[in-house]
């Protein structure tokens, strides 16, 4: 029997890529670190407040993400429940 290949990669593929992307950033930022160290010395309160502000702002988009998922399951159940044992408008048959 034949199989399709796969459309995502394995999870122990997925978190060797993840893992070499991280390595990646962090080789990549070490670099620039490296060559700009003055100006990230001069201005590390500014720099430290934008990711502070940059933290905040995906914790705030995390939270609404999980608040609007659970009201589109709870909106989810209430059509659940209402269309639960009622006929359907169109007919089954043929339409023409």
């Amino acid at each position: 029997m034949v199989t399709a290949p796969r459309a995502t990669p394995s999870r122990h593929r997925a978190i060797q890529l993840a893992l070499l992307d991280a390595l990646v950033a962090g080789a990549g930022l070490g670099y620039l670190a490296h060559q700009y160290r003055e100006a990230l010395v001069a201005n590390s309160a500014a720099i430290g407040l934008a990711l502070l502000l940059l933290f905040a702002l995906g914790y705030v988009i995390r939270a609404a993400a999980r608040v609007l998922s659970r009201a589109g399951s709870r909106v989810d159940a209430i059509f659940a429940d209402e269309l639960r044992g009622k006929p359907s408008p169109w007919p089954r048959g043929n339409r023409w």
